[in-house]
């Protein structure tokens, strides 16, 4: 039970840090500061939560993943709204 809850965490953390990484990347310059602020802040809480480098580094691989994931979405969709 500890494994499946530490995997849920680990894909809830990431997917939100990869989404706020993305926002980061796309909203104008006082909205990202804060954006980016509250993802180094999840980063930090988290990793003082794991315990080795396995950890670590899968929460870095999956939030590189999911900020690649979002970004190609919303710019789709900003492109799509005819934002761009």
């Amino acid at each position: 039970m500890n494994n499946l809850k530490s995997t849920l965490m680990l894909a809830l953390v990431t997917s939100l840090a990869g989404l706020l990484i993305s926002l980061f990347t796309l909203l104008p310059t006082p909205f990202n500061a804060l954006v980016g602020l509250v993802a180094a802040v999840l980063m930090v809480w988290y990793f003082r939560r794991l315990e080795g480098k396995g950890p670590r580094i899968a929460f870095i691989i999956w939030t590189v993943v999911y900020f690649l994931f979002f970004t190609v979405l919303m710019t789709a969709v900003r492109y799509r709204m005819g934002l761009l």
